[in-house]
């Protein structure tokens, strides 16, 4: 598919606003952004490695799209907390698994569930928890060789700067999409 094919299809995506091609500066820089950002504690819990991000980088063509609130999110674990290759604790979005895990005795916080097996994890080695923020399985773009991100406040305010959308606007989110093809 050629890129004005692409940038075409994109712009009629429902949610996308805004579609930018990033230079090998602005990669970099959101580069930068996100291994500062995994360097802090997530969600109160401990680092993060926000993977969707990491691999849509490192593609042969990045783009910065922003997003308002219509965009189809995936109804997918986007969020992993791990420890030693187990998983601890992950969103959920489908409200009878939520209430079945519930029932069960694990631990639900909204969306986010704790898996009550594994908790002795989180407990033993905290010290080499993480939380990993998987790509983003956007229905329109699967299958494609695409690889979509979402990025860390630090990075999203950079992406909405340079594609001059208002930083302040709850409305308004970013993604990152990596092409090789």
């Amino acid at each position: 598919m050629s890129e004005d094919n692409f940038l075409e299809r994109l712009m009629k995506m429902k949610g996308i606003v805004k579609v930018a091609l990033l230079s090998k500066e602005d990669v970099d820089e959101v580069e930068r952004l996100e291994r500062e950002a995994e360097g802090k504690v997530l969600m109160g819990l401990c680092k993060g490695v926000n993977l969707g991000v990491r691999e849509a980088l490192g593609r042969r063509r990045v783009y910065a799209c922003i997003t308002n609130s219509s965009l189809r999110w995936p109804k997918t674990s986007l969020v992993k907390i791990v420890c030693e290759g187990e998983t601890i604790g992950e969103d959920i979005y489908d409200e009878a698994e939520l209430e079945r895990l519930k029932k069960e005795g694990n631990i639900v916080v909204g969306n986010l569930v704790f898996y009550r097996e594994k908790m002795r994890l989180m407990k033993e080695n905290r010290e080499k928890m993480s939380v990993i923020m998987l790509p983003l399985r956007i229905p329109e773009l699967e299958g494609r060789g695409m690889v979509v991100g979402s990025p860390s406040p630090p990075a999203d305010l950079y992406l909405k700067r340079k594609l001059g959308v208002p930083e302040d606007d709850p409305k308004m989110g970013t993604i990152i999409i990596g092409v090789n093809g």
